[in-house]
This record gives structure tokens, sequence and C-alpha cells, in this order.
């Protein structure tokens, strides 16, 4: 692989990874520290990987990297809210109970979100939080585009069922 194709899956993948990390509930410097050591390897190892697959490649020296430091640290997971962004945004805002019930709702979401299959949660932040096409998730994970979409399609239906079984009849 040479450097300018580095540079450029860099320049590509570098924040799609990062921003991925930050979704799973990475802190911002682990997802740093994990995006620069994956580069890293990739600098290693570059002639050993495949140039069409370098992207699939790069993104799963990622994840095992981050699932490595959270066993590590024996770190759970876990999105919660800062209180102070929070407040502020309590006290600022013209319609305080929109607010609530749009804090509320991002809650039920991750929560069900954190109920799916690595594999569904994944795809759906990439297709629906990060808004990656078929075509850019299908180069990124190495699975054909028809793959992709199969996958996204149970994924939904997946989430969909949990949702109703853990919020049926609830107020939202």
């Amino acid at each position: 692989m040479s450097s300018d194709i580095l540079l450029e899956l860099y320049k590509r993948q570098a924040r799609i990874i990062f921003a991925y990390l930050i979704k799973s509930g990475c802190k911002s410097d682990d997802a740093e520290d994990i995006v620069q050591d994956s580069f890293v390897k990739a600098i290693e190892f570059m002639d050993g990987v495949d140039n069409d697959k370098v992207s699939s490649w790069l993104f799963v020296v990622a994840m095992n990297n981050y699932k490595n430091r959270l066993k590590r640290k024996k770190i759970v997971t876990e999105i919660s809210i800062d209180d102070d962004k929070f407040y502020r945004i309590m006290v600022s805002s013209r319609n305080v109970q929109q607010e609530v019930l749009q804090q509320e709702e991002k809650r039920y979401i991750d929560y069900c979100l954190s109920k799916l299959k690595e594999e569904y949660r994944m795809l759906l932040i990439f297709k629906y939080d990060l808004e990656l096409s078929y075509k850019e998730i299908s180069k990124l994970i190495g699975f054909s585009e028809n793959v992709v979409k199969t996958y996204l399609y149970r994924a939904r239906n997946k989430f969909k069922e949990i949702w109703r079984e853990e919020y049926n009849g609830k107020n939202r």
C-alpha cells in the first residue's frame, strides 16, 4: 500500500471510525488513541493488506483495539447525560417539555441499541447516525451492498421488536 493510498484512507476513514467509537461510548481521548494506533498498524502491515480490503481491515483493527481497551480497563460502556449541559439546555430552552421528551427518547433509543447484537448496532449507527450510504458501509465492513441492505433490514426489524417490547404502552 502506497503512502498516497494511506493518506487518502486516513482522510476518509479516521473521522468515521472516530465517530463510531464515540457513539459506542468510547471517550474522546481513547477514540483518538485507537484511531492513531490503528493507522500505525496500517503503516506497519501495509504490504500485507490487499488494497481492496484495507478499509474493512482498518475498521476491524480499530474495533478490536477498542474491545481490548475495554477488557483491560474493565469498563462497561454507558451513555450518560452531561448534567451541566442538560441544565443549560433546559434553562435556555423556550420549550422545556419538548427538550425533556427529546432527551427521554434519546435514552430509549440508546437503550434499544444496547440490546442489539453488535453487528446490528454498528450498521444502524453507520446508516442513521453517521449517515453513510450503503456503498460506504459496504466498503467499510467488507460486505456487498446487498448484504448490507439485508442486514440493515434485519437490524431495523430487531430494533422495532425491542422498542415494542420495552416501551409498548409507555407515554412518550
